[in-house]
């Protein structure tokens, strides 16, 4: 009975399956078995932190997106110490790996940029919301979230648009612009259920799902 409950608590998503074989396939950089390293260690340091909080972790989920993990509901501040782990595991194998393993610890500055980017639902943007909302009414942080979160984005366009445009490198920086858009398009967007959760319990201070 325990064993089915392990099992239980791990979802993965067929995209997951198939964005891991695509990404094994064409790989001529051979970054995949550092990337499995790194972003197990990415989790293992979230997953540790919320141990250390004495958080309980209901499930974690693998998709193409990335790994989510649904946990009880948090304070904000045990959603900052959360979230940091991970790209803190990263920048420990970074420094730790800059000199014997440079592909290694370049996988892992790769990660650690990525993450801590200001869009939620990343590490960074995770972080972002997390402090707003300490410091500022909802409606405030929500909307000073959104308005931060548009024009790093317009940024990151802009950039992309360079390298392509002027820089003549390929269509990749916009690829990768567009996948990053999909998978950040909820910041952008109000989240009704959201606020009217926030009203109703009137504790500015927890989250239902921490998306790491």
């Amino acid at each position: 009975m325990k064993r089915y409950s392990v099992l239980r608590a791990v979802e993965i998503s067929p995209a997951f399956i198939a964005f891991l074989c695509a990404y094994y396939y064409f790989d001529p950089a051979k970054t995949f078995a550092p990337f499995l390293f790194s972003a197990a260690a990415h989790e293992a340091g979230h997953l540790l932190a919320l141990t250390l909080l004495r958080v309980r972790v209901h499930k974690l989920r693998l998709t193409f997106s990335g790994a989510i993990l649904v946990t009880e509901p948090l304070r904000y501040s045990r959603e900052i110490v959360a979230a940091a782990a991970g790209p803190a595991v990263n920048a420990l194998l970074l420094a730790a790996f800059a000199s014997s393993k440079p592909l290694l610890a370049f996988v892992n500055l790769l990660l650690l940029c990525y993450n801590l980017q200001p869009f939620y639902p990343l590490d960074g943007g995770r972080i972002l919301r997390a402090v707003l909302r300490i410091l500022l009414p909802v409606g405030a942080a929500a909307l000073a979230e959104r308005a931060f979160c548009a024009s790093c984005c317009l940024f990151l366009l802009c950039g992309a648009a360079y390298l392509t445009c002027v820089r003549h490198v390929g269509l990749w920086p916009v690829v990768v612009w567009a996948l990053l858009a999909v998978r950040i398009a909820g910041t952008a967007l109000p989240d009704r259920r959201f606020f009217l959760r926030k009203e109703l319990t009137n504790d500015h201070r927890r989250a239902k799902i921490t998306s790491l």
